[in-house]
């Protein structure tokens, strides 16, 4: 059965943006390839898969769930989990070889008695708060803190990493405030002798505007699906968008040009609840998309849609699983006609802008009882062309 609505992930279009990254960083730094929250919509399994073939070296991701639906995919490169890890599940952490986010000292003793019991080490990344004040040791205390979690058994410290909180702003100040604090880190702990393969700090907005920061490794999230995090950074690099969401017209309508008038308003005064649109004369198709698929209700009477590669108004309010469309101006349409809500000329960023978001949660907010179709058709067999 096809499926009436659906999102197309262009599997060729992220190879070549994680190219497009490789090429700017060199390859002498590592790419992480950031594929929480379902590869931001995309589909984690088949975006790690592909990423990996590309030459991507790791992963990254929020929970020890989204590890595990890796790991029982078949994927085993290193995954680092941005997260936190309770302290029950780590024995979980360690089963399914994740690399934790350390940043509490009962996280750490944890680790080491369970790594100590069974003979081997473990290796974790220390994650610093140096400015975004959301997870991480705060970097004050975090010189005493990498040295105490140095000295226990079984703790390899592979890597140590902070989150930029405004790279991708035009005024670059603070996200250089908070490099010099992670450099100063660093540089104590390298005189006394821990020096640690791993330092990461850039994300996108990093990655793209600040090379200084890109280190030993960068963190490449939203620019793996094709967007930039904002429309301050420098376009450096030439990204393809990766998702498309589309859906086909289950209703055509003509509303005539003399409504029938009841008292003293229309029948037809106006198109869906609220009557928030109304004209006489139009032809109405109706989709079977909504806000409860992902589709936003601040986007009624605002956004557009394409159809025969033609640009088509959404008029009324987006209900919980319709939307109405003008399409008037567009010869022989009919039912089952493709409509394109984002994706070619219709950029998700626009959406997000009619929104007051960004363009991050609209493609997170796609519910996942919408089927992920990956194209080029050849990677069906590889990654299952309905997730």
């Amino acid at each position: 059965m096809q499926p009436l609505s659906w999102v197309e992930v262009n599997l060729d279009s992220i190879r070549h943006n994680v190219g497009e990254i490789q090429r700017i960083v060199g390859n002498s730094c590592q790419i992480m390839a950031i594929v929480k929250a379902d590869a931001y919509g995309h589909g984690a399994v088949a975006v790690a898969k592909t990423v990996v073939d590309t030459g991507v070296q790791r992963l990254g991701v929020a929970s020890l769930n989204e590890v595990i639906q890796l790991r029982e995919a078949g994927i085993n490169c290193p995954i680092l989990n941005l997260g936190t890890i309770r302290i029950e599940d780590v024995g979980d952490c360690v089963h399914y070889s994740i690399t934790p986010s350390i940043f509490l000292w009962e996280q750490a003793v944890a680790f080491s008695e369970i790594a100590s019991s069974r003979n081997f080490s473990i290796k974790i990344h220390v994650k610093i708060d140096t400015g975004m004040a959301r997870l991480g040791v705060l970097y004050t205390n975090a010189f005493e803190f990498i040295k105490k979690v140095h000295s226990l058994p079984g703790i390899e410290i592979e890597g140590i990493f902070s989150h930029l909180a405004a790279s991708d702003s035009v005024n670059k100040s603070y996200a250089y405030e908070q490099f010099r604090r992670f450099n100063g880190i660093i540089s104590r702990l390298k005189k006394i002798g821990i020096s640690v393969p791993i330092t990461h700090i850039a994300n996108s907005g990093a990655i793209l505007d600040l090379p200084e920061m890109r280190l030993d490794m960068v963190r490449s999230g939203i620019t793996i699906y094709g967007l930039f995090p904002s429309k301050s950074v420098s376009q450096l690099v030439s990204l393809q968008p990766a998702m498309s969401f589309k859906t086909r017209i289950i209703h055509l309508k003509d509303m005539p040009k003399d409504l029938p008038v009841h008292g003293f308003l229309p029948v037809y005064g106006g198109i869906s609840y609220g009557r928030t649109y109304v004209k006489k004369r139009l032809k109405v198709a109706t989709i079977q998309v909504g806000y409860s698929d992902g589709y936003p209700r601040a986007l009624s009477n605002k956004a557009e849609v394409l159809i025969h590669g033609q640009r088509a108004p959404i008029i009324g309010t987006v209900t919980m699983n319709f939307c109405m469309i003008d399409v008037s101006h567009i010869p022989d349409v009919k039912i089952g006609d493709e409509v394109v809500l984002f994706g070619g000329q219709i950029r998700v960023d626009e959406l997000a802008d009619i929104c007051g978001t960004i363009s991050y949660e609209i493609l997170c907010g796609i519910n996942s009882h919408i089927p992920r179709v990956y194209m080029p058709k050849e990677s069906v067999e590889s990654y299952a062309m309905i997730s």
